[in-house]
C-alpha cells in the first residue's frame, strides 16, 4: 500500500469567495463546485489540491505547500495580490518559506527545503 497524497479540506464562510481567492489570487484551477451557490468546491494547481466546504464557524488551519522554487512562487503570489503575512526567509528549521493568509484566516505556508534552494 502506498499513500499518495493528503488533500486538505478547509472550512469556509463563503465557498464561492474562497474558491475565487484560490483561483484569481493563488492561480489554482477549479476541479468542481457542488450546489448553487456552492457549498463545496475543489481547486488544484499542479499536484496541490484543496477542497473547500461551507461552515459558519471557521477555525484557522495551517497547511504547508512544498514547492520547487519558493522565490518565484513568492514573487508570483505577491504580484497577484496574495495576503503575505510572513515574509520570505530562510528559517532555522531548514526551510525557506513565506505565509499567505486566506480570507477565512487559513495560513498557507509555501515552503522549500534549504538544501534544494540555490
Amino acid at each position: 500500500m502506498v499513500m499518495r497524497v493528503a488533500v486538505p479540506v478547509l472550512p469556509c464562510r463563503d465557498v464561492q469567495a474562497a474558491r475565487s481567492y484560490f483561483t484569481d489570487t493563488l492561480g489554482f484551477d477549479t476541479i468542481f463546485t457542488w450546489e448553487t451557490p456552492p457549498s463545496y468546491a475543489a481547486v488544484i494547481r499542479d499536484t496541490a489540491e484543496f477542497h473547500l466546504y461551507a461552515e459558519s464557524s471557521v477555525g484557522p488551519a495551517r497547511v504547508t505547500v512544498v514547492v520547487d522554487d519558493v522565490d518565484s512562487c513568492h514573487d508570483e503570489l505577491r504580484a497577484r495580490g496574495a495576503d503575505i503575512v510572513e515574509p520570505l526567509a530562510d528559517r532555522p528549521y531548514g526551510m525557506r518559506d513565506f505565509n499567505v493568509r486566506t480570507p477565512d484566516g487559513h495560513l498557507l505556508i509555501f515552503s522549500q527545503p534549504l538544501t534544494e534552494h540555490g
